[in-house]
């Protein structure tokens, strides 16, 4: 089977590990939740970070989704710094092939001795193409200052992840959903018992193009598992497993060109006219699941 990705709103969790005076058992932390509601992949590709501590750069690395290093969420550990040592960060995220950006980011704040802070910092969808002051950084569609006072940040807890919205996953999307449906190049509706075209693939055997649509799941990192059966033979398909990346499409997300092949096992013509009955249980990083049943027929 082979996925192709589809839509994507990202989180990345960067640990910023800032050991000052105290003693070894006492740790000084920042953790910058960076999240967003764009489609990782397909919004924008790549992503320049840089950090400064006391204005020296500590940190700085290009991330692109193709490279396979861009997988949210991330750890970034930086250097030991001391109780109140400044610390800037610079997100600019970009689509592939182009010098404009999509959208930039910059943050600020200080280390607090002894605090275990979560810094959240997004990446917004309304400040796509929005650019700001020397001075000032686009949040939520507007411009603000970007330094964030330490004494305003919450104690770090590490289930803070486990709830980040992002571009598929939302309050708003409710329980994980799938709807199945067909298309290589877009999602089509498909309905219980449609008869479902097939055609021989480039390494052998025929396959047919299945897409699905997706609610309550994370954009990135999910594991979809497909299997198939077909009831009138008593024929067991063996199941494919892949790790996606959603589409962000309006108020749901998709994923098409999910390559089945359905003579896995079994010559083409024993299966040409059959029923087949396909099941798609997508999981994503948090362990939240969704599954699907359908029934197809297999062209004549």
């Amino acid at each position: 089977m082979i996925v192709r990705p589809i839509s994507l709103s990202c989180s990345v969790l960067l640990v910023l590990t800032l050991a000052g005076c105290a003693d070894e058992e006492s740790s000084t932390e920042v953790v910058v939740g960076l999240t967003t509601n764009m489609a990782v992949g397909f919004d924008f590709y790549e992503v320049e970070r840089t950090l400064k501590v006391d204005g020296a750069v500590a940190e700085s690395e290009l991330l692109a989704y193709g490279a396979g290093n861009l997988l949210l969420p991330a750890e970034l550990r930086v250097p030991t710094a001391k109780d109140g040592a400044s610390i800037e960060l610079s997100i600019v995220a970009k689509r592939l092939g182009e010098e404009e950006p999509v959208v930039t980011r910059a943050a600020a704040t200080r280390v607090m001795g002894g605090q275990s802070l979560l810094w959240p910092v997004a990446l917004d969808e309304a400040c796509a193409g929005i650019s700001c002051g020397a001075n000032a950084t686009c949040v939520k569609g507007a411009c603000v200052d970007p330094f964030v006072d330490p004494s305003s940040l919450a104690a770090y807890d590490p289930a803070w992840i486990q709830s980040a919205e992002d571009a598929c996953k939302t309050a708003a999307s409710g329980d994980p959903a799938i709807v199945v449906g067909q298309g290589q190049m877009a999602f089509v509706s498909l309905t219980e018992g449609e008869v479902v075209p097939i055609e021989p693939g480039p390494q052998g055997g025929h396959h047919v193009w299945l897409a699905l649509r997706v609610t309550g799941l994370r954009q990135m990192g999910s594991t979809l598992k497909v299997s198939g059966f077909y009831p009138d033979i008593d024929f067991k398909l063996p199941p494919f497993s892949s790790q996606i990346t959603l589409r962000k499409a309006g108020d749901h997300c998709e994923i098409y060109g999910v390559r089945f092949q359905v003579d896995r096992g079994i010559p083409v013509a024993d299966v040409r006219g059959l029923p087949l009955d396909v099941e798609f249980t997508l999981t994503d990083p948090t362990g939240d699941a969704a599954t699907a049943r359908t029934q197809v027929v297999i062209a004549p």
